[in-house]
């Protein structure tokens, strides 16, 4: 009897160590496949992520974004393949050359509705200068990346630096093409109408303010300067363009200084009413204008020549050309 007693407690006892070798064993694999899985939901997310220096330092976005919030870049994003879900439409949304791109892209007020970003669930979010007071706001959203207007100086370093940022270089550089051989098309066609070293002067009126503009400033200045290449008047290089300040208001006073040019190009602001352009155009100072007395003066509705993002500097290009083609 003794015997068979201790014969079942030695089983007993060799059954329960089995047993604990198995569930260690068992746990050993579980912990092992904790660690696979861990190591890779590591490097999956180190794939689907990236760091990026901004103005406000380190920032970790995603590698492939698909629901951008974008307050005032929605145009350069759209250059380079990325529609956002949300953009200001107020300021800057409605260029004529975006009209298909913007279709799906939901308003985000003015100012921006933080309660509206919410909703519309952005994996990033990009800024500029209009809404860095609220980027820590943003960035308990989404990824933020805060792009002031001193991070670069003309559209062509705009796109590159989005281009870098993003991760989306070919796409930049492709635009860069298209841009230089539109722009060398363009003047290619107008040789024969616009000489070398003739000049312009881009005027706008808004309300009752006349102002000199120059080449980044929106209402087509781009393509005037830099792709057809027609020449600022020396005072306005120096003033308006060299000095960074791109606009620089005037008395009609002073148009004879100012826009003494071979061309003028001029643009009135939705906001402006009759009687204020009739008391730039009525002038006797604007009709002894050179270019006004040979008929170079060329009106460029707000609506169009408003934006500037890289599609619709292409589509003013084309624009601005045939208006010279049609006026010769």
């Amino acid at each position: 009897m003794n015997y068979w007693i201790k014969r079942r407690k030695s089983m007993l006892s060799y059954m329960i160590l089995l047993l604990s070798v198995v569930i260690l064993a068992a746990c050993n694999n579980n912990n092992n496949v904790s660690s696979v899985d861990a190591n890779t939901t590591a490097t999956s997310a180190s794939e689907s992520t990236r760091t990026v220096e901004t103005a406000k330092g380190s920032v970790t976005i995603p590698a492939n974004p698909q629901r951008v919030v974008s307050t005032y870049y929605h145009g350069t994003l759209i250059a380079l393949g990325i529609t956002p879900v949300g953009a200001n439409k107020e300021w800057w949304m409605g260029s004529p050359f975006l009209k298909e791109q913007e279709k799906g892209i939901q308003d985000i007020g003015t100012p921006t509705s933080l309660e509206k970003v919410v909703e519309l669930n952005p994996d990033l979010i990009i800024i500029n200068d209009f809404d860095v007071e609220k980027y820590d706001e943003y960035s308990k959203i989404a990824p933020t990346i805060y792009i002031p207007y001193t991070a670069y100086h003309n559209p062509q370093e705009e796109i590159q630096l989005l281009g870098k940022l993003l991760d989306r270089q070919q796409q930049a550089q492709a635009w860069l093409d298209r841009y230089q051989q539109t722009a060398t098309a363009a003047r290619e066609e107008i040789k024969n109408i616009i000489k070398p070293g003739q000049t312009a002067t881009l005027l706008n009126v808004r309300g009752k303010k006349l102002s000199v503009l120059g080449e980044n400033y929106g209402r087509g200045g781009y393509a005037i300067y830099d792709a057809l290449q027609l020449k600022p008047l020396d005072i306005v290089k120096k003033e308006v363009i060299d000095s960074d300040a791109q606009i620089k208001e005037i008395s009609l006073e002073a148009l004879p200084e100012y826009a003494n040019s071979d061309y003028i190009f001029i643009c009135f602001n939705n906001e402006t009413e009759q009687a204020d352009i009739s008391s730039v155009l009525d002038n006797s100072l604007w009709k002894n204008l050179p270019a006004v007395k040979k008929g170079h003066v060329y009106t460029l509705p707000y609506n169009v020549f408003s934006y500037y993002d890289p599609e619709s500097i292409v589509g003013q290009i084309g624009l601005i050309k045939d208006m010279l083609l049609t006026q010769k």
